[in-house]
């Protein structure tokens, strides 16, 4: 039996040049003045509460997040709230492979918003026996959606392209059960 997590591709939404350039800039004059990046992983937003150059995507997220819960058939259903950030990898970074779950927490969906990548497809699905799956769905503006559950991880980026996506997560805050 091969490895297919479930996961769907929402749509394709394309920011302009100019402002991936902006967060791209941005996010490596945060992380030169407070990160020595001495490990290969990413460089996120995250980690940067005060300083959030992708906030200025609010009104966009927004958006994406309310026809995600409308698509799934849950927006009448549930009151939620999201959370997002920005990842900037560079050559050779990655991300280990992780889950978006806790136990103090109700993450239902994740997702990642692919913005600025190379050719290589770097984000892959994977299972605790070591199985991977890769969508296709990896393209400048695609969006997919999973359940928070599933582990995934981000391979080194092979190539001098600076690799910019946004990830985030929807938690379930209340159920309406009538």
């Amino acid at each position: 039996m091969s490895f297919k997590p479930p996961y769907w591709f929402h749509e394709n939404i394309k920011l302009d040049q100019e402002q991936i350039q902006n967060l791209i800039t941005e996010i490596d004059n945060i992380n030169l003045k407070k990160f020595k990046n001495n490990d290969n992983n990413h460089k996120s937003t995250f980690f940067n509460p005060d300083e959030r150059p992708e906030d200025v995507l609010n009104d966009l997220y927004a958006g994406i997040i309310e026809k995600i819960t409308k698509n799934v058939g849950i927006w009448n259903k549930i009151k939620y709230k999201y959370s997002y950030w920005a990842q900037l990898y560079d050559k050779n970074m990655s991300h280990c492979p992780h889950h978006h779950t806790s136990m103090e927490t109700d993450e239902i969906i994740s997702w990642v918003h692919f913005l600025n990548v190379p050719k290589q497809k770097c984000f892959q699905f994977t299972d605790t026996m070591g199985s991977v799956f890769i969508p296709e769905e990896q393209n400048a503006g695609d969006i997919i959606c999973f359940p928070a559950w599933v582990w995934h991880e981000v391979l080194p980026n092979n190539s001098d392209y600076k690799r910019l996506v946004i990830s985030g997560n929807i938690f379930a805050k209340h159920y309406d059960i009538k």
